[in-house]
């Protein structure tokens, strides 16, 4: 009788834990799919300009395609997509990038200016002051790159480093 007990309880502990761990998996899958779908055009968003004034999807250029890099100045990867990125404006003629940072702005004012990006017309630096870019745009890597059209519609959604050439190949696929 001793062991028929234990053996219930061990049979309803492994039926909660795969119920539980069941449930995780589908919570973990419909969020996901939630902001997949958030992300198919861009989504509302605000942070700062390294002004401190606020920036929003409001305030994005029509007509171009915007390219999002979430980054980090100590990143030997994000150096070298902004180095790229320098080295190649001019072949960068119908986009916008918008650098997103959670670093503190004379930080990212640095990295600017050491990759001659700053007071670029199509360039804009932007300091994610409440941490929100990671969780609302997906981004668990950085550098982080969210590629879209002129209509706003996501053509590339990349973890890692994505050089100039690689930018301009997306883009060019998607004409």
């Amino acid at each position: 009788m001793h062991k028929k007990a234990i053996l219930i309880v061990v049979v309803i502990a492994v039926l909660a834990l795969l119920s539980y761990l069941g449930y995780n998996v589908i919570s973990k899958t419909k969020e996901k799919s939630k902001i997949a779908k958030q992300l198919e055009t861009i989504p509302e968003f605000e942070f700062l300009t390294l002004e401190q004034q606020p920036f929003s999807k409001a305030n994005l250029k029509p007509n171009l395609n915007t390219i999002f890099i979430y980054f980090n100045s100590e990143c030997d990867f994000c150096q070298h997509e902004a180095q790229s990125i320098s080295d190649n404006l001019d072949t960068f003629k119908d986009e916008q990038f918008i650098f997103v940072s959670i670093e503190p702005i004379e930080t990212i004012k640095q990295f600017s200016g050491k990759y001659n990006l700053g007071n670029k017309p199509n360039i804009t630096f932007l300091y994610d002051s409440n941490r929100t870019f990671s969780s609302q745009f997906d981004a668990n890597t950085i550098p982080y790159l969210l590629i879209y059209n002129k209509n706003q519609k996501l053509i590339k959604k990349h973890n890692g480093q994505l050089n100039a050439k690689g930018i301009l190949r997306v883009l060019h696929q998607n004409d």
